[in-house]
């Protein structure tokens, strides 16, 4: 027998401490603008949270005019029995994190792409065990969107990498690191060493791509077709490491991100800064979700002064 969820039923349900939180700093400063730098959310946050609370009550709390926001008759009951229990959660919550923090402040879950967890990260978690040696670092690859989700439900502290298409204003996105794309070629191939090439001459080769449906295949289909390989492709296989090993076995060419090649890799590396525009990706965080120390410290070897880094602002 299949049961039916109303998934938005659990989802209001979860989140009723944060719409009380919102109704009840919003009728305390009689304004979703202060209301929001206080719980250090955005302003339409602080007023979908209150929205959503009425829906569930089915009521309205606020009146809300030119001259700003008042509570309604409805409003004030609600504010009479809301705000003593927001107000003890408050103060339990900070007793909370702080004795949480201190036992488990060795413990950093983060979700990254593919390309991050294998070709960026690994430096920055070495640095951070150097500095913090009883760190525990969990990197989840995985696609973005899927580490979002993580970061929504707070399985994960931070995601790593491009940005693509948020429109909730929940998550926050840095960006950390831009990279180029390259052609690679086995070292003895014809066009190694080459300080440029044509999408002619490349066309010419076998091309190894990434397996279809992955986000690389993706990115490589967009490159390949304007450098003329997507017609030339001859092997498909999964992961950048995996393809630059088939290039160095001299089974054909390839299309990179500079970000995954090492002056380890046994391959001639051609840049094609003429034919696209440099790319970049960085860290996703939850607005509502504030950071262990062991994550800020994580950040801080990325981004040394992070005040200082302005932010995209929602996406």
């Amino acid at each position: 027998m299949t049961i039916a969820v109303d998934r938005r039923r659990t989802y209001h349900k979860r989140d009723r401490l944060k719409q009380l939180r919102a109704f009840c700093y919003a009728t305390k400063f009689e304004s979703f603008v202060q209301a929001a730098a206080q719980l250090g959310l955005s302003p339409p946050t602080v007023s979908l949270h209150v929205r959503q609370l009425e829906r569930e009550l089915r009521c309205v709390l606020f009146e809300r005019g030119s001259a700003g926001i008042s509570l309604t008759p409805a409003g004030e009951t609600a504010y009479a029995l809301a705000e003593p229990l927001v107000s003890e959660m408050d103060g339990l919550s900070d007793d909370l994190m702080e004795r949480v923090d201190a036992a488990v402040s060795d413990r950093l879950p983060v979700a990254a792409s593919p390309a991050a967890a294998a070709f960026f990260l690994p430096a920055y978690v070495k640095a951070l065990r150097e500095r913090h040696p009883g760190a525990r670092v969990r990197v989840r690859s995985c696609p973005v969107r899927e580490g979002v989700e993580l970061l929504r439900d707070s399985d994960v502290e931070l995601v790593f990498g491009a940005r693509d298409s948020y429109p909730e204003q929940d998550v926050e996105y840095r960006e950390l690191h831009t990279y180029g794309i390259s052609l690679i070629t086995p070292a003895n191939h014809a066009l190694a060493g080459r300080s440029a090439v044509s999408p002619e001459e490349a066309s010419e080769w076998p091309a190894i791509v990434p397996l279809t449906g992955t986000y690389s295949r993706r990115f490589e289909t967009t490159v390949a077709e304007r450098l003329g390989l997507d017609g030339k492709a001859a092997i498909e296989a999964g992961g950048w490491e995996t393809i630059k090993r088939y290039v160095e076995a001299g089974l054909g060419i390839a299309v990179l991100p500079t970000i995954c090649i090492s002056k380890y890799d046994r391959v001639s590396v051609i840049a094609l800064e003429g034919h696209f525009p440099s790319r970049s990706f960085g860290v996703f965080m939850n607005r509502e979700m504030t950071l262990t120390p062991l994550a800020r410290r994580f950040l801080q070897l990325m981004i040394p002064n992070p005040s200082d880094t302005p932010v995209s602002g929602p996406i």
